[in-house]
């Protein structure tokens, strides 16, 4: 089983690169993600990744840079001829995570860990397009994986790891183009004190823990030892299309589809609907979800101006996302109607309204993230035969994770995430406590999405 250090295990990008070329058309870009080890470790390859597409996409030549970038004065004509000639594939590659890229060391820069990532235009191969529409169940990829020692595994292991975990990512990449879906959770991302990353490494690491049913077999086609005792390994896996799109559309469907309680003064309510019928999420009363809003008017002088505040939480109070608009950004004279003009000015900027939408974005992949949606599963105490077993059975159950045990009045009180719907998880908990409950104890009863309840 491939395990990796957090489910999204990318730190929050820190640094804004800059690109530098070098005299043989190499690209070369450093880049920071604060935090430490193989969560920061991926965050500083991923920003650096992106600095590179920002880069090529932006530069159609080599000899058309912003002011921000570096060019040497002795950069040669068959350089800069390569990079035009190689330029789409260098984007097309860079997205799919299918180009080799040389890596530093990693090295700590106060809180940050930065590394010195370069791509050669010479170095780049054919890059092969994947198409998921060929009659075969398995596509192959070819991956490059990086690892040192640590948690009692070899520098190799986690090298290996790391490659399974990359070739899994790298063919969810193609299976979501293929689907062309446009909804924005193709692009969301996480970000969650030190963590960020889209939806094809979310989905590729959420996947990576059940490598074993997903990769059919893989070789290593070459190796290399890298400083610090590390090793960086190529390999090429061959990955089954079957299971994958089965657990990575179960993965999309709990992001895509959950229903949503908006609680928001106009016009901000009919605001948040408009974007979430927009992302195919429902909306209604028994949700599972809560958007919850709240404005106030602020008194400068003469003038008002408008606090607002949104934030994604579930029936069970964690938040998975809060956002808070700028009330400086505009005044409006005090009348009966200032609190509804000042929300719609916000909501009207591009900025402030791009801003929500992100965090919105955030929030709900947060869900994920986190391992589904909390729920309460109430059983009552004189029911359990083996009540100090109860944490363990729960916590064997596939899909449940951060599973806590309390008492309220006469019930034991079982809180836990589960990354499915409420009608699987209460067939599941039927089979698995009847082992440690009396026969007498009631089929379980769903209240709604957060309260399981036996009697």
């Amino acid at each position: 089983m491939i395990k990796k250090l957090c489910l999204l295990a990318l730190c929050s990008l820190s640094v804004q690169a800059q690109v530098d070329v070098l005299a043989d058309g190499t690209l070369q870009t450093q880049a920071c993600a604060y935090g430490r080890g193989g969560t920061a470790i991926s965050g500083a390859k991923a920003q650096a990744s992106a600095e590179l597409i920002s880069f090529i996409k932006g530069n159609k030549s080599l000899t058309t840079q912003s002011a921000q970038q570096h060019l040497t004065t002795n950069l040669t004509d068959d350089a800069a001829n390569l990079y035009e000639q190689q330029r789409t594939t260098m984007i097309e590659g860079l997205s799919a995570g299918a180009v080799p890229l040389n890596y530093s060391t990693p090295t700590l820069s106060g809180n940050d860990t930065c590394m010195t990532v370069s791509l050669n235009p010479q170095e780049l191969g054919e890059i092969q397009e994947q198409s998921w529409q060929q009659a075969t169940q398995d596509i192959s990829v070819t991956v490059i994986g990086q690892g040192w020692k640590k948690e009692g595994k070899t520098a190799l292991i986690n090298a290996e790891q790391d490659a399974l975990q990359r070739a899994v990512s790298q063919v969810v990449g193609v299976w979501l183009t293929q689907q062309h879906t446009q909804s924005s959770s193709m692009s969301m991302d996480i970000v969650d004190g030190n963590e960020s990353t889209n939806m094809q490494e979310l989905i590729g690491q959420q996947l990576s823990s059940h490598s074993e049913g997903l990769v059919k077999e893989w070789q290593t086609l070459q190796s290399k030892q890298l400083k610090n005792g590390g090793v960086e390994i190529t390999i090429m896996a061959v990955v089954e299309k079957a299971p994958l799109i089965q657990q990575a559309s179960q993965l999309l469907s709990m992001i895509g589809s959950p229903r949503v309680q908006v609680i928001a003064p106009e016009p901000l309510k009919t605001e948040l609907k408009v974007w979430l019928s927009e992302q195919g999420i429902e909306v209604g009363d028994a949700a599972s979800l809560v958007i919850y809003a709240q404005s106030d008017v602020i008194k400068r002088g003469n003038n008002r101006q408008l606090r607002l505040s949104v934030n994604v939480r579930d029936l069970a109070g964690n938040i998975y996302g809060n956002w808070k608009n700028d009330p400086s950004f505009m005044s409006l004279p005090d009348d009966p109607y200032v609190e509804k003009d000042l929300m719609a000015v916000h909501l009207a900027s591009e900025s402030q309204s791009k801003a929500l939408h992100s965090t919105l974005n955030t929030a709900f992949t947060q869900v994920v993230a986190r391992g589904g949606l909390v729920r309460e599963v109430l059983l009552p105490s004189n029911k359990l035969t083996q009540p100090e077993k109860l944490h363990a059975v729960l916590s064997t159950l596939g899909g449940v994770s951060d599973v806590a045990i309390d008492k309220r009045s006469d019930y034991t009180v079982a809180s836990l995430r589960y990354k499915g719907n409420t009608g699987e998880l209460a067939h599941a908990l039927d089979q698995a406590l009847a082992t440690i409950t009396v026969k007498t104890l009631s089929k379980i009863t769903i209240e709604n999405d957060f309260t399981l309840r036996y009697k």
